[in-house]
């Protein structure tokens, strides 16, 4: 009998039970169709990341499962699938990644050894949602072509599906340009779906894991230090390498181009965040840094709503601090400035 065992804590349990549960509950509302609604949908995980994280990681699992089978027998099975696969299991991974304690350095190893991290950065963490995300991406999409019965019988069901209300949107191009393929774009457009998916799951994840981290840290639950997000966010030089490859896979062919978009999309998202954090640790000694901050971000909106591409650049300057570590040049420079040389001042130049 082991008397170091620590007791249950049933408030905890009851707590990320709680948590898991909304989450479902709040993924059903999201799905009536109005604005506030639709709101909803972007923070349906919060609280499932909040309870696994600074509570018990078990119960909101169990939570989340349980929301899953209520939303089985209440509503629609596919609902429930689609709770559970795309906000519920990436939800409850990236928490576990975020509770992750590496093995601490045993006691009979020699001191000169010098012990891993105790914790997960956030740039891995980041690198976890863009996996997650494009998981996801990968399985609605494989769901779709297992389901039609391959990628051609799918891309045409999701033409079908999707065509009157693109062809809608892309109606006024006609008339812009009417030299333009709009079949071609039609095609495109549905070709990108699960590109979009994984961005936008990657933003989703990305941006309830740092508010529920916030609201544990704030509670005083979060056992480890607020790290400094501007250069602790350092992405794995390897998903730099697999975005440059990921991008030349676009051009292949359409079914290796859309597992490789969604790829490409997810990373995309998380080099763009690495920029942004880039750009505020090279900023942070500059007088008008108030100034830039102001415009990147106003660049960053007008992408996210008039012109995506705009945020290309962005994610640019992310893979550019990947490939030549901007943030620690900076540092190493901050510590060991250059001595310049100004002469020997032995008089000769003395009037």
């Amino acid at each position: 009998m082991n008397d170091n065992k620590p007791p249950i804590d049933w408030s905890d349990l009851l707590v990320g039970f709680g948590a898991g549960l909304s989450s479902a509950l709040l993924f059903a509302a999201s799905t009536r169709g109005t604005g506030l609604a639709m709101a909803l949908a972007y923070v349906c995980v919060l609280p499932l990341l909040i309870g696994a994280i600074g509570f018990s990681a078990l119960a909101a699992a169990v939570g989340a499962v349980a929301g899953a089978g209520i939303l089985v027998f209440v509503g629609d099975p596919l609902l429930a699938a689609a709770f559970f696969l795309g906000f519920g299991l990436p939800g409850l991974l990236l928490a576990l990644l975020a509770r992750f304690t590496r093995r601490r350095r045993a006691p009979d190893l020699p001191p000169e050894i010098t012990p891993l991290p105790s914790r997960l950065s956030p740039g891995v963490l980041l690198a976890g949602a863009v996996a997650l995300a494009t998981f996801s991406a990968w399985g609605l999409a494989g769901a779709l072509i297992w389901s039609e019965g391959g990628f051609d019988a799918a891309l045409d069901a999701a033409l079908r599906e999707y065509g009157p209300a693109i062809d809608s949107a892309l109606s006024r191009f006609g008339t812009m340009a009417p030299g333009l393929d709009l079949g071609l774009v039609k095609a495109i457009v549905v070709l990108s779906f699960p590109a979009a998916v994984a961005a936008s799951q990657t933003l989703l994840l990305t941006f309830n894991l740092w508010l529920a981290a916030r609201a544990v840290e704030i509670s005083g639950r979060l056992d480890r230090d607020w790290p400094s997000l501007p250069e602790a966010t350092v992405l794995p030089r390897a998903l730099g390498a697999a975005f440059v490859v990921a991008i030349g896979l676009c051009f292949v062919n359409q079914p290796v181009a859309v597992f490789a978009g969604a790829f490409a999309a997810a990373s995309g998202v998380a080099l763009a965040l690495q920029g942004l954090a880039c750009a505020h640790a090279l900023t942070r000694d500059h007088s008008n840094r108030g100034a830039v901050l102001a415009a990147l971000y106003a660049m960053v909106m007008v992408g996210l709503v008039i012109a995506p591409p705009i945020l290309v650049l962005l994610s640019l300057f992310g893979l550019a601090e990947s490939a030549f570590n901007l943030r620690a040049r900076k540092a190493r420079a901050k510590t060991n400035p250059k001595i310049i040389e100004t002469g020997d001042n032995d008089g000769s130049d003395s009037a």
